[in-house]
C-alpha cells in the first residue's frame, strides 16, 4: 500500500471531530496505515492537493465529491445514513428532507467511489434502493483498551453516559431511566447511578426532574468524563443502562459492555446487530419493564455473566480494532485502482 494523501472531511465543529469516538476511530486507523492525513471541518479549507478525500455523512459530501471528480481524485463517503423514519421523531429519516436536500444527496451516493455503512440495517437496504455499484459495511470498532481485563472489585450500580442535549437525551431515554429508578424507590429499592457525558441544553431538564422525584441521593450527575475515568465507571459498574429509541451503532453501549457491564438497552436501529444475545432488551418508553430489568439484573449475577460473555465474545469477533483497521486498507487499496 502506498503512502497517500487523505483529507479527512466532516462538517461539524472542532470540539465534536475531537470527542467524538467514531471520527476518532477512523482519523486514527487512517494515521495508522501510514497516509499523510489533513482534517478539515470547512469547504475552503479543502486542500487542491491530494489522493482521496474521506467525508463523514453525505448531508454535506456533494462539494467536496465534485471537487475530488474535477481534480480526478478519489472520493469516500461514510456514517449513518439515517435512511427510515424513527417513530418519536417528527420530521426524521431521509423522506422527510425537502426534495432539494434528497436530490443533492442522492447525487454524492452516486458520484463518490464509494459508500461505506456504518449500520449492517441500512447497508442492507439503501444501496439496493439508490442502484448503487460501489458500497462496504463499515461498523465502528472497540478499541482493544476495553477488553483489558478489568479488578475484580464488586460491580455495583447503574451507569449512562450521553450528552445532554435535548434530542438527544430524549433519543437516549435517560428520563426514562430517572423514572425506571423513581419506581423502584417506591417499591424500597434504592439503586445508585451514575450520568456521565457532556453537558448540553438539557441538562437542566434532567437536574429538574432529578428533583422533582426525589432521586438527589441516589443519582450522580458527572458531566464529560476522561477515558481514565470512563474505563473506572465501567469497571465499578454493574448495568449500563441506555433504552434508547434509535441508534444509528451504539458504540458507548458496546464499549461498556466489552469492559464488563452487562447491557440494559432496547431493540432499536442498530443495537442488536452489534449487541446480539449479549443484552437484556426492554421496550422503549416502558417504564416498568426497564425497572424490573434493572432489578432482575441486580438480583441475578448468574444472568448478567452470561450476557456479558455472550456480548464479549460477539464485539470480539466482529468489531476488533484489527478488523477495522484492514478492512479499511482494503477499501482503500480498491477505492485508488
Amino acid at each position: 500500500m502506498i503512502k497517500l494523501d487523505i483529507v479527512f472531511y466532516c462538517n461539524d465543529s472542532q470540539e465534536n471531530l475531537q470527542s467524538m469516538e467514531y471520527y476518532n476511530q477512523d482519523i486514527l486507523v487512517l494515521k495508522e496505515l501510514g497516509h499523510n492525513l489533513k482534517i478539515v471541518n470547512r469547504y475552503r479549507d479543502i486542500p487542491f492537493k491530494f489522493d482521496v478525500i474521506y467525508i463523514w455523512w453525505w448531508t454535506y459530501a456533494l462539494y467536496p465529491v465534485l471537487l475530488a471528480k474535477c481534480l480526478g481524485r478519489k472520493s469516500i463517503i461514510t456514517g449513518v445514513f439515517n435512511f427510515n423514519r424513527v417513530g418519536y421523531i417528527k420530521n426524521s429519516g431521509f423522506f422527510a428532507r425537502p426534495l432539494y436536500q434528497r436530490k443533492l444527496i442522492q447525487l454524492a451516493l452516486k458520484l463518490s467511489n464509494i459508500n461505506l455503512f456504518v449500520s449492517k440495517t441500512e447497508f442492507d437496504v439503501v444501496p439496493s434502493f439508490f442502484k448503487l455499484e460501489k458500497y462496504a459495511y463499515f461498523p465502528c470498532s472497540i478499541d482493544d483498551i476495553y477488553f483489558q481485563k478489568q479488578s475484580k472489585k464488586i460491580r455495583s450500580g447503574v451507569l449512562n453516559i450521553a450528552w445532554s442535549g435535548k434530542d438527544n437525551i430524549k433519543r437516549k431515554g435517560v428520563l426514562d431511566i430517572l423514572e425506571a429508578l423513581f419506581i423502584l424507590k417506591k417499591r424500597g429499592i434504592y439503586v445508585h447511578c451514575y450520568l456521565a457525558g457532556r453537558t448540553g441544553n438539557g441538562f437542566s431538564d434532567i437536574i429538574g426532574r432529578i428533583s422533582e422525584l426525589g432521586l438527589e441521593d441516589q443519582i450522580e450527575t458527572l458531566g464529560e468524563v476522561t477515558l481514565q475515568t470512563k474505563l473506572r465507571l465501567f469497571a465499578e459498574s454493574m448495568i449500563y443502562v441506555q433504552p434508547s429509541y434509535f441508534e444509528g451503532f451504539g458504540l458507548a453501549t458496546a464499549e461498556a459492555l466489552a469492559s464488563g457491564c452487562c447491557i440494559i438497552t432496547c431493540d432499536v436501529g442498530e443495537v442488536k446487530n452489534v449487541l446480539g444475545d449479549g443484552a437484556y432488551y426492554v421496550t422503549p418508553g416502558n417504564h416498568d419493564e426497564l425497572a424490573n430489568a434493572i432489578y432482575l439484573i441486580l438480583t441475578d449475577p448468574d444472568l448478567a455473566n452470561k450476557l456479558v460473555a455472550e456480548g464479549q465474545k460477539r464485539l470480539y469477533q466482529l468489531y476488533s480494532q484489527k478488523n477495522k483497521k484492514e478492512s479499511l486498507n482494503n477499501i482503500l487499496n480498491a477505492t485508488i485502482i
